[in-house]
């Protein structure tokens, strides 16, 4: 294991570089992604033609207000990944739908996401009004909500447009400041599943897994079996140094198993009895051989290359990657045969849970036009945006599996045209967790990554670099003032 001083050095340089590149989960759309660092699709401009006339008061959806009291607003928006099918989409409803309705343009001001974190943080902490609404990734927020308007008034007035019962916890817990007030409402945002190759899976006998266990076991009736020869590996597993990505995996097995993070006085308790049996299980699967030796190295991206190029048999990762999976042009040999489903659970011990990563939206605090952006909510955020969205296959651009909505994502119809996926991914985001959203998150990220590459790469004692890991955590908190 390295020295401590060694190791806070890279900690804190991982912080660092995390704050450019973390959430690589928000990467992509589905049916045909983009990856996060392409230049985004040029934004589409307002309609040519005059609006159409507005709707009576009484024709009125989404609680707008009637009349056009903000006609010749114009709202900018600050996001990143435009390219995205869902942001593309709504983008061009924006300018058409919400435009005609409104008479209130939304100009997407798009920012590569290589750059975007500087820029929305630059932005917020200035008190400019140039942007009134933000996008932020989950993980950004608590640096972000003191500089956003607190939305808990406004969803209680349209309680019936904005239900938050109807979105995952985690997401609403993710848009939440340490005030407990609501500063985000979900835009976008990712199950975390499992995917497996159904030709393997029936060729050998094997049942889809519901626990660990039962993964494993398939994993090792695989391995037995030699199919696909000494380059194919029953899992793909990524344990390399990525903004975290390794973490979500183990924050799986953890919390399955009934281990946390932390306890209610903040004090890191992953190096428990239950973290330590699921950190074991995790680096078990890489020193029994179940992963190959290449994923000590791996990032999210690469360990879903292994699986898209039929070098794998199973997989867990974001939904959007599915798309990918399927695409016959970039996986030939698996893009017929891929398979999703819950992630396991650990056995007898209830549901699985996994991460649930989401983009936030709000309202920028120093805005002038705060009253039209609460209009742009209120439509951008209603279930019948988000299912004209989602069911629209009218296009590759547009095309998109993503709602952050439960009762969309449960919709028969708009299953019906997304192979079932988005009632699998409800499944999960009902029980799925939000990583604490505080302002020491990435430094403690940069940690545990660093702690579980140095047990699967260099093989460290799992219960001594626990230990280290916690230590170096508790350093963390009590420097911000947790234990006062």
């Amino acid at each position: 294991m390295k020295t401590r001083n060694k190791r806070s050095i890279l900690v804190l340089a991982l912080a660092v570089a995390l704050l450019a590149v973390l959430a690589a989960a928000c990467a992509a759309p589905a049916p045909a992604p983009a990856a996060p660092a392409e230049q985004p699709a040029e934004q589409p401009a307002a309609p040519a033609e005059q609006p159409a006339a507005a709707p009576s008061e009484e024709e009125l959806p989404f609680n707008l207000k009637p009349g056009k009291p903000y006609d010749g607003t114009e709202l900018n928006f600050l996001i990143c990944c435009a390219t995205a099918a869902q942001f593309h989409s709504l983008a061009l409803r924006s300018n058409s739908d919400f435009y005609e309705m409104t008479g209130i343009k939304v100009h997407w001001d798009d920012v590569p996401y290589g750059a975007f974190q500087e820029k929305l943080v630059t932005e917020a902490t200035s008190a400019s009004d140039k942007y009134d609404l933000f996008a932020f990734t989950d993980a950004w927020g608590a640096g972000l909500k003191p500089y956003m308007v607190p939305l808990d008034q406004f969803v209680e007035e349209n309680s019936n447009i904005i239900d938050l019962s109807d979105y995952p916890p985690a997401y609403i817990e993710a848009g939440k400041g340490l005030d407990g007030k609501l500063y985000g409402l979900p835009l976008r945002g990712h199950p975390f599943m499992f995917f497996y190759r159904t030709d393997i899976f029936e060729e050998l006998g094997i049942e889809v897994p519901t626990t660990w266990e039962e993964m494993e076991q398939a994993a090792q009736t695989i391995k037995d079996s030699g199919y696909g020869g000494e380059d194919f590996y029953p899992l793909s597993v990524y344990y390399g140094i990525n903004a975290g990505q390794n973490t979500f995996w183990w924050e799986a097995l953890l919390w399955s198993n009934g281990g946390e993070l932390f306890d209610d006085s903040w004090k890191p308790i992953f190096n428990s009895d239950l973290g330590l049996e699921a950190t074991e299980r995790y680096i078990g699967w890489l020193r029994n051989g179940l992963t190959g030796p290449g994923s000590v190295a791996y990032n999210e991206q690469e360990g879903l290359e292994e699986f898209i190029q039929g070098r794998a048999a199973m997989f867990m990762g974001w939904w959007w990657m599915y798309s990918r999976m399927i695409n016959c042009e970039r996986a030939p040999d698996v893009c017929e045969n891929v398979g999703f489903a819950v992630a396991p659970s650990w056995e007898g011990k209830g549901k699985p849970r996994t991460y649930g990563h989401v983009w936030p939206m709000g309202i920028n605090k120093y805005s002038k036009k705060q009253e039209a952006a609460f209009e742009y909510m209120k439509w951008i955020h209603s279930a019948e945006v988000q299912k004209e969205v989602i069911m629209d296959k009218s296009s590759p651009e547009v095309s998109t599996n993503v709602a952050t909505r439960l009762s969309v994502l449960r919709d028969p119809e708009v299953n019906a045209v997304n192979n079932g996926l988005p009632a699998v991914g409800a499944e999960i985001l009902a029980n799925a967790r939000t990583n604490p959203i505080i302002p020491e998150w990435l430094e403690i990220l940069s940690v545990l990554e660093i702690g579980i590459n140095d047990m699967a790469a260099g093989g460290a004692d799992v219960k001594a670099t626990l230990d280290q890991m916690a230590a170096d955590v508790e350093a963390i908190m009590d420097r911000a003032g947790y234990y006062k």
